[in-house]
């Protein structure tokens, strides 16, 4: 009794000490706040801050949290979500169908087919082996999506950064040129077999409305480039692009509708190996099929929109604030949404997925897409960049060295600084002070 009542007597002084930590926490966390809204970079931008104590379980930092901003590539944290819970282990590749005669395939939107990323094949592995007539399937219900997502910059359609979206895929939908000792090497072939190739290496383009590709400059540097090419929803360019690739036993035929009785799913790559190289070099290839493959899952079809509604419908239902959600990359402008809903995001993550599976996927400080950042930090960041022109994002999970986790988000809009490395070293600097303290 007499401890019990001595630690009662001593309350009031452990209580003032508590507090005015308390306070020269916060008032270091404001100091932090004000130096980055304050830096030269972000004169004028727009800036949202959320950071979320999970140790504690209250908020770190707010400021304009609930506002929207356009997230660019943070975007790529919901098509994680998804590729996550509906893609399952491995991406559901390819319906898959056989009689005495014919092989039956429907692709089911799967990125990695013929991807020079991936070495496990067994789709290309079974069409060059088989002595079956290969036949590709049409889906049976239409799809509704188009090459390019809504809000995208249309004078882009050459930039290795925006190839089409499509149910069939191949080589990631994009023609690889590459300087070797014997000369260019051009994956596929296809469409310059018949074109008079430069002899030095030169930086190339493509005509906005056709297939035909074009050397557009001449450089010194031995580089690799690669260019989108003009896709086709009826697998028409598919079938010629995979005969000349492949080279299967006949002709590829193609039919509308599956009217098999029985089926399989012929599984890829693992979801998580894809994943990784999305967030990891923020690819908007990977971070389309993720949704269409998606809807393909949830809806039986391939519907950007209607799986967009869906999911905002549901897992996404209980965000603070109701985002705009275009796309699976974030090229769309059209995107917008708050610090808050990625905060809330992030932890749902967590909620449904282990961290470790998190760690493994995301980009870490000094990796990645923060190859040049967050690499002598108190603590750990595990993040997703974010990169449109006047906008950057990060938003990620950070372990600091005392142990405590935080959630965070810091988005940037309007910023008119030339380049986005002065904004970034900024909302660096901001989040290492907050770790300091932490």
């Amino acid at each position: 009794m007499v401890k019990s009542f001595r630690k009662r007597v001593n309350t009031p002084k452990q209580f003032i000490v508590i507090a005015t930590m308390v306070l020269l926490s916060a008032c270091s966390i404001q100091k932090a706040q004000k130096t980055l809204l304050s830096a030269a970079p972000l004169k004028g931008a727009h800036v949202g801050i959320a950071v979320y104590n999970e140790s504690t379980q209250q908020w770190v930092d707010k400021y304009q949290s609930d506002h929207y901003f356009t997230p660019a590539s943070n975007t790529k944290i919901q098509s994680c979500f998804l590729g996550m819970k509906y893609l399952k282990d491995s991406i559901p590749g390819w319906q898959f169908a056989e009689n005495k005669d014919s092989i039956f395939l429907m692709p089911l939107g799967d990125p990695s087919f013929l991807h020079p990323d991936f070495a496990y094949q067994p789709v290309a592995d079974l069409i060059k082996s088989t002595k079956k007539q290969i036949v590709f399937c049409l889906p049976a219900k239409e799809d509704k999506f188009e090459a390019f997502g809504r809000g995208w910059a249309w004078d882009d359609y050459a930039e290795d950064y925006q190839p089409e979206r499509n149910r069939l895929n191949i080589y990631g939908n994009v023609v690889t040129i590459s300087k070797k000792q014997d000369g260019l090497q051009i994956r596929p072939s296809f469409f310059t077999k018949n074109n008079a190739l430069p002899t030095k290496y030169t930086v190339w383009s493509r005509e906005k409305l056709s297939n035909h590709f074009f050397a557009k400059t001449e450089t010194t540097k031995a580089l690799e480039q690669q260019v989108p090419f003009i896709t086709s929803s009826n697998f028409a360019l598919a079938k010629l692009l995979i005969e000349d690739s492949l080279h299967p036993a006949y002709p590829i035929a193609i039919q509308n509708g599956w009217n098999q009785t029985s089926s399989n799913i012929i599984k890829t790559v693992p979801t998580d190996s894809l994943l990784k190289i999305m967030m990891n070099r923020s690819d908007n290839f990977f971070a389309e099929q993720v949704l269409l493959m998606t809807s393909q899952q949830l809806l039986g079809k391939m519907d950007d929109e209607a799986v967009i509604d869906t999911i905002l419908k549901t897992d996404f239902a209980s965000f603070p604030q109701k985002p705009e959600w275009a796309d699976g990359s974030g090229l769309s402008r059209f995107n917008l949404t708050t610090p808050e809903n990625y905060v809330s995001l992030l932890q749902k993550m967590e909620n449904e997925f282990s961290m470790d599976r998190i760690k493994a996927v995301f980009a870490q400080g000094g990796k990645g897409t923060l190859s040049s950042y967050y690499k002598k930090i108190p603590g750990v960041l595990y993040a997703k960049t974010g990169t449109l022109g006047n906008q950057i994002a990060l938003s990620g999970y950070i372990i600091t060295n005392k142990g405590t986790r935080l959630v965070f988000s810091v988005l940037v809009g309007n910023h008119v600084s030339p380049s986005t490395y002065p904004v970034r070293h900024a909302v660096e600097e901001y989040l290492t002070a907050i770790m300091n303290k932490y």
